[in-house]
């Protein structure tokens, strides 16, 4: 990494992660003790801050594993440490900017020559640039890395693996699409089974991979090998729960047992919707939009692994043209129902140590909603998972669970409404970053492929909500923030700042009035302090006096401001002496200033100033980013 005299430490998204005992570099001394890490595999090392187990892989009674691969075992362990160890910001902060970070590793290896050179670093940040949504991943490799003094480490004699003829490796979560993918190779070829798994500290998530694992060695002996490896944090809980660098862990896992398999190839078994990850709102960034299992991901990471190697890899992804709904049916094509409830899908499974009841799902979460859907859409409701929050009978009280609820269906009716002619108009962004990195002849039949599975999934969306309509009881009464009442006040089809708005105005509607009932302000900051108590508590994405918009010589600030939604939020006092005209036209000022930038206006009016509060709004509210309320 090259400053050209730029100070480093004025870079406060620059992280420096030192791996194997290697010092800090001089030029960093004074950065920020909070961005600088420190990981070492040798768990007797007092800065230790992670567990990571590289097993020796034993091929009868003696396998070999070259140092390169040693080494690749360590880097994909400390490129994970590092990205939970390292906060992005808010959950639901968007931009690219705030969420990324910029990270150099200084990392011990045995093979320095291999990892020092140019294309393979450059392979390296490519991969984990674009996978995780991160600004940069810089590399410096010094020599000296080594076993140290763990002869188990490597050399376990209680891990033996015969290498067996016709062998298919498989990444395995736990989840649907990874048991249905085994199920596939299972069924539909003689060929073994090498079963790759991550174990974390989350020991629900390790008892269900097993759980899973010892269902398919009783029902298909002798086939199935899993082998789990260890890399987690130690000592303290990790801050960073995206996860983003798990897929490189993961294939490198698989690439580190390729000299056991007679196929050079590595199967990711993700549907292909979950794999593309739609931005499900427009204003929703890349950078946010999971890549774990991109195409363009998988491309970079068989390039990759290709230079780790002299012979030829591969990375498939066989389910890449199914649904979430079609991953479900293969279970059920296989007679194996039973394992279905025995699968994990949520994004919250740090929480399952927590729980108190038998539920293995949040209900609530992105992941959770689309396995909700695709198991109603199949039939195989009652075969289910058991969720905390069930949208087929509980209210959802969670807004984040609720906007993805909204954003799930909106997403699905939007893919409905194109056209085939209009598809790669309206996803000319998401599209650029797939066609290179998807199978077939021309970029035609490639952008048809795609298209031909939204549809499938919207099908299948549309599907799972008529079943779901028939499920409703009407002998009893309506009650909000259900499945229910938000399908008849077709929630989904507003604007996502319409819902956010909606959310803000009840909790200002009750709250504003009642904490100046005593004592009204004197001022607007008195106003605005309130207002950013209320919305700050429960809306990570919100930001105060942010950003500076500039407007011709100016610039001006707003109040508040969720900026992942485009909302701007503007508080205003009417106090005694106020007039109504000058009122009139701060608002008429704001209007033109902000531009197309959504804006809602937040009036307390205690003395009534305001006679009619309708006939107030009209003239600003047929601005179509223009949005009212009065309080009192």
């Amino acid at each position: 990494m090259k400053y050209l005299g730029r100070n480093p430490m004025s870079d406060g998204k620059l992280h420096i992660v030192l791996c194997g005992g290697v010092p800090l570099p001089v030029k960093y001394k004074s950065l920020h003790a909070s961005h600088i890490h420190k990981f070492h595999c040798n768990p007797n090392f007092k800065e230790d801050r992670m567990n990571i187990g590289l097993p020796h892989l034993v091929k009868q009674v003696n396998c070999y594993f070259p140092p390169r691969i040693k080494d690749l075992l360590e880097i994909a362990g400390y490129i994970y440490a590092a990205d939970r160890m390292t906060k992005r910001g808010q959950p639901i902060q968007l931009e690219y900017h705030s969420w990324s970070r910029k990270f150099h590793f200084y990392i011990k290896v045995r093979d320095h020559k291999f990892w020092q050179s140019k294309h393979v670093k450059e392979s390296l940040s490519k991969l984990l640039t674009f996978t995780t949504g991160d600004l940069s991943y810089d590399f410096t490799f010094v020599k000296g890395g080594k076993d140290v003094g763990q002869t188990s480490l490597f050399d376990d004699p209680k891990i033996k693996l015969e290498k067996k003829e016709n062998t298919s490796i498989a990444l395995f979560s736990g989840g649907l699409d990874s048991l249905s993918g085994a199920l596939e190779l299972l069924n539909t070829t003689d060929n073994n089974l090498i079963l790759v798994s991550h174990h974390s500290n989350n020991f629900a998530v390790t008892q269900i991979q097993k759980n899973i694992y010892d269902l398919l060695s009783t029902d298909y002996p002798g086939r199935i090998q899993r082998f789990p490896f260890t890399c987690s944090l130690s000592g303290e809980r990790a801050v960073e729960e995206t996860q983003r660098s798990r897929i490189f862990l993961y294939t490198s896992i698989a690439f580190s047992l390729m000299t056991l398999a007679e196929e050079k190839t590595i199967n990711v078994f993700e549907n292909g919707m979950t794999s593309i990850n739609f931005p499900k709102r427009q204003d929703m960034m890349n950078a946010r939009s999971s890549r774990t299992t991109h195409p363009q991901t998988i491309s970079l990471l068989e390039k990759f692994f290709n230079y780790c190697t002299d012979e030829t890899i591969r990375v498939v992804q066989p389910f890449f043209v199914l649904t979430k709904s079609d991953v479900v049916e293969k279970i059920r094509k296989y007679g194996k129902l039973n394992y279905l409830n025995s699968t994990i899908t949520c994004t919250k499974t740090f929480n399952i140590s927590k729980k108190t009841t038998p539920a293995t799902h949040c209900g609530v979460c992105s992941q959770c909603i689309d396995r909700r859907f695709a198991t109603i859409a199949t039939g195989l409701e009652d075969f289910d998972a058991i969720y905390d929050v069930d949208i087929l009978k509980d209210r959802i009280v969670d807004d984040e669970g609720y906007t993805h609820l909204c954003d799930y269906i909106s997403m699905a009716k939007n893919f409905s409404e194109m056209s085939a002619m209009q598809f790669p108009y309206n996803m000319l962004n998401e599209l650029s970053e797939l066609v290179d990195y998807i199978p077939g002849s021309s970029n035609t039949e490639k952008i048809h492929m795609i298209y031909q599975l939204t549809q499938k999934h919207s099908n299948n969306v549309l599907s799972a909500l008529k079943k779901i309509r028939q499920e409703e009881d009407l002998f009893k009464p309506k009650m909000e923030r259900t499945i229910y009442s938000f399908l008849d006040d077709r929630v989904y089809l507003r604007p996502p700042v319409e819902r956010l708005i909606e959310r803000i105005l009840a909790k200002l509607y009750l709250s504003i009035p009642l904490a100046f009932e005593r004592n009204k302000p004197t001022h607007e900051n008195i106003l605005n302090d309130q207002i950013n108590a209320l919305l700050q508590a429960d809306h990570p994405e919100y930001e105060r006096e942010f950003p500076a918009i500039k407007f011709a010589f100016s610039k001006t600030i707003p109040d508040h401001s969720f900026r992942d939604f485009n909302l701007l939020i503007e508080a205003k006092l009417l106090k005694k002496t106020s007039s109504r005209a000058s009122f009139t036209d701060q608002i008429a000022a704001d209007i033109i200033k902000y531009g197309e930038t959504n804006i809602l206006f937040i009036i307390y009016d205690p003395e009534r100033k305001i006679v009619d509060d309708e006939g107030f709004k009209k003239d600003f509210i047929k601005y179509c980013n223009c949005y009212i309320q009065i309080l009192r």
